[in-house]
């Protein structure tokens, strides 16, 4: 059944133009649950098989997630013009295998 709801996603995840339109990856902080982050395919700048690496803002926050526990760490470093500070966040992604299969499977060509 899960695989069932997992494919319907994705094909009907598809825009008019046949771009596919990714679910993003919705992440919770630990220490306040009402704080969410979404992470979005393009963001991502590596993976493997044990963790994913989200970079934004010009690379001033790097997000680590590990694939297997779902754990996220988050940091972000502010410095020119500012005074130079790094604040590092701690989460939970519940969903992080899934949501990385779905984009990969966009990835893959499929005849016509």
């Amino acid at each position: 059944m899960r695989l069932g709801w997992v494919l319907s996603t994705f094909l009907l995840a598809f825009s008019v133009n046949g771009q596919p339109l990714l679910k993003p990856l919705e992440c919770q902080l630990t220490g306040t649950p009402q704080d969410h982050f979404l992470f979005y395919r393009e963001q991502m700048v590596y993976h493997s098989e044990q963790f994913a690496i989200f970079q934004n803002f010009k690379g001033r926050v790097s997000t680590q997630v590990d694939l297997k526990t779902g754990k996220l760490i988050r940091t972000t470093y502010i410095g020119e013009p500012f005074i130079p500070k790094y604040q590092i966040l701690f989460g939970d992604c519940p969903n992080v295998s899934q949501t990385l299969q779905i984009w990969m499977l966009s990835e893959v060509p499929y005849d016509n």
